[in-house]
């Protein structure tokens, strides 16, 4: 399932958002080889979640929260433009009405018993499905990808990484790649091929729960 929440009404979905932290918090952990109480809750979440982007949640059978990423126009602040001191790189900067940005893409980990291969690949192509619908629905051309290198490398291995922008930028000591997406058919094949059966139209976030059964942090 697809859940699309608004950044302005996040206060309204505090189990979503905890959710999405918390595959968020597990990535930074993973990523910076410390234990867990050396990272802290704040640290991953940045300034670009104040300016209230778009989140696209891919959620489970128990409507727990399995993936995610947040969608922001590139006429304001992004983080290809303007996360690092060294960005834009080589003179790119991305600024169209008819442009986005996704970023913070974050997925179960490994060491989660329901992360199987399987399940991560619906995860990976229900959130890619469901950004090319919300692209065409908004009359976009092209998506910007800013991905981790952990995530780039999983979108890698699976035939839909994008076309590379520029090399890596390093921001707060990680890789990050921009890649560039063209809306359509093109985008929409890889994932739905990785989704089958499990792309759906987004839920009605009134109704999640209404079908959660369990406690998602497991």
């Amino acid at each position: 399932m697809i859940a699309l929440l608004p950044g302005e009404s996040r206060a309204l979905f505090p189990r979503l958002m905890d959710e999405m932290y918390d595959l968020r918090l597990g990535a930074v952990r993973a990523h910076a080889g410390r234990p867990s109480a050396a990272v802290h809750r704040l640290a991953v979440v940045d300034y670009f979640d104040s300016l209230d982007p778009l989140y696209v949640l891919a959620l489970d059978e128990m409507a727990c929260v399995a993936g995610a990423l947040r969608l922001l126009p590139t006429t304001g602040v992004t983080m290809l433009n303007d996360a690092s001191a060294g960005a834009p790189r080589d003179g790119l900067r991305v600024e169209s009405p008819l442009i986005w940005e996704a970023s913070r893409l974050t997925l179960r980990r490994a060491g989660d018993s329901r992360a199987t291969d399987g399940a991560m690949n619906r995860t990976i192509g229900q959130l890619g499905v469901a950004l090319n619908a919300v692209a065409e629905a908004a009359a976009l051309t092209y998506l910007i990808g800013v991905f981790d290198g952990a995530m780039h490398r999983l979108l890698s291995h699976r035939g839909c990484a994008g076309e590379t922008l520029a090399p890596p930028m390093r921001i707060d000591g990680a890789d990050i790649f921009a890649v560039l997406y063209e809306v359509g058919a093109t985008m929409d094949a890889p994932f739905r091929s990785l989704a089958g059966d499990a792309s759906a139209p987004p839920i009605n976030l009134a109704d999640l729960e209404r079908l959660r059964q369990t406690d998602c942090r497991s």
